[in-house]
């Protein structure tokens, strides 16, 4: 015969009697730990799993709402009862708003607390199994766009799946167009997060008075032309994620203001007079060496401490070139040029994958994602071909000419080879400032993040070349 096995409670109350008569109440087959404060159950609810939590409303530090509230903000599984002797129809709604599965009064009799912690349990125990059930499909059905089947893609999805139930900042860092915001973004979804909002912000786009009042926010008449209040980027991500990227761009004065908001989990809005509290999981990356900057003294040695937590390395396209197949077979799917009639390729020759899988893709997977949709609009079949496929050449001047629509030979007689790299580099760059604007419908700002340059960059860029946005 199966023994039942024993359902672990812990009872907060500040009557140290409390929890023996809950014991005694339920009888056998229920362990019963008693927490004197909401502040030493939240202690012990970090370390320890329980099936069902019992709290009584007033307590003399934090009342049984707010233990609830913080509570289930780092485990929304574990059910709670209100047990209380304060029974009242306000309390039970505030406490039920705030995630309670059921509300006591102490007067009732060991059926009815048997009852209602039994069901407790259940529905704690089937919450836990639909979570991890939801975690199985999202797995097998692959929920993000981090897409790979390679070892070391294997080896990082095994990290952020340890890491993303956490509340613990991650420091993602890899070189430019390797995903490193669809990587915060699976984080953030496989995060107890996930219902919250997923906050992305660009830390090169504004100068260090600008940056310092989009992340903080500021009061009315804080500064000249501050004619309202603004919340910050910390506010609008409340209960959920801020994925703070090029963090190594931002300014002494402003990595001052965000390790305090670390250590504290409070902003204090420009212009204001209180810190706020807040509730957010910070994620950066960045594609330079912060342990460099640190070394020069340019970035913050305890910030970087404080960001890295947990460091996370997005690989290169070129040191996972199997993956290739897999990602140009995504990249194909899920994108077609606006107001292509024809027939859109979704697969690859094995010329034309051989050609992609001999390229070192500087560029990692947003070139990549460039020349498939080019070669996807050339195709005049119902796959890409090599002869689709732009010049990948890799050596130097001749990439560069390649890349800039010149001919590789032919050049004109009695200039420098200086002048005519030089002249290369300039049609690559205005022509990738042109291609970067029709890709993002005209807009400076999101052709800026597509280059990995800042705003204040491509408008000088622009006017260099004289291109009119």
């Amino acid at each position: 015969m199966t023994t039942a096995p024993t359902r672990h409670l812990l009872v907060v109350d500040d009557q140290a009697q409390v929890p023996r008569l809950i014991a005694a109440l339920l009888g056998e087959g229920y362990r019963v730990d008693g927490a004197a404060s909401a502040a030493s159950a939240l202690a012990v609810l970090e370390d320890r799993l329980f099936d069902v939590v019992l709290t009584d409303l007033a307590m003399t530090d934090i009342d049984g709402i707010e233990l609830i509230r913080r509570a289930r903000r780092r485990d929304p599984d574990t059910p709670f009862v209100v047990f209380t002797a304060q029974a009242s129809v306000e309390s039970a709604v505030a406490a039920m708003r705030e995630g309670a599965f059921d509300y006591l009064r102490k007067t009732a009799s060991s059926s009815e607390l048997r009852a209602a912690v039994d069901r407790a349990i259940q529905h704690g125990s089937l919450s836990r199994e639909v979570r991890r059930l939801r975690s199985e499909v999202e797995r097998a059905r692959g929920t993000s766009d981090v897409i790979g089947q390679s070892r070391i893609m294997r080896d990082l999805m095994s990290l952020v799946e340890r890491v993303a139930p956490s509340d613990a900042s991650v420091l993602i860092l890899g070189e430019s167009g390797t995903g490193k915001e669809l990587l915060a973004r699976t984080i953030h979804r496989m995060s107890h997060r996930r219902d919250g909002p997923f906050v992305a912000f660009d830390c090169s786009a504004l100068a260090p008075s600008l940056l310092e009042s989009e992340l903080f926010g500021h009061e009315k008449g804080a500064f000249t032309g501050a004619g309202r209040a603004r919340r910050g980027l910390f506010r609008e991500a409340s209960g959920g994620t801020l994925f703070l990227d090029e963090i190594g761009d931002i300014a002494p004065e402003v990595q001052n203001k965000l390790l305090r908001v670390l250590q504290e989990r409070e902003i204090k809005p420009v212009g204001g007079d209180s810190f706020v509290k807040i509730d957010v999981r910070v994620l950066a990356a960045t594609n330079k060496d912060l342990r460099s900057l640190v070394a020069r003294g340019s970035f913050r040695e305890d910030l970087f401490f404080r960001l890295a937590v947990v460091p996370i390395h997005v690989p290169p396209l070129r040191e996972r070139r199997e993956d290739i197949p897999l990602l140009s077979a995504h990249l194909l799917s899920r994108r077609r040029a606006p107001g292509h009639d024809k027939r859109w390729p979704t697969r690859l020759s094995s010329g034309a994958l051989a050609k992609l899988a001999s390229y070192p893709w500087p560029g990692n997977i947003r070139e990549l994602e460039n020349v498939l949709w080019r070669a996807a609009i050339l195709s005049t079949g119902d796959e890409i071909v090599e002869q689709d496929l732009p010049a990948l050449e890799t050596r130097g001047e001749s990439r560069a000419l390649l890349l800039a629509g010149l001919p590789a030979q032919g050049k004109a007689p009695g200039r420098k080879l200086k002048e005519i790299v030089e002249d290369a580099v300039r049609a690559v760059e205005r022509q990738a400032i042109r291609d970067a604007l029709i890709q993002c419908g005209g807009s400076p700002t999101r052709a800026a993040r597509l280059l990995c340059i800042s705003r204040a960059s491509i408008y000088n860029k622009m006017k260099e070349h004289g291109i009119v946005g």
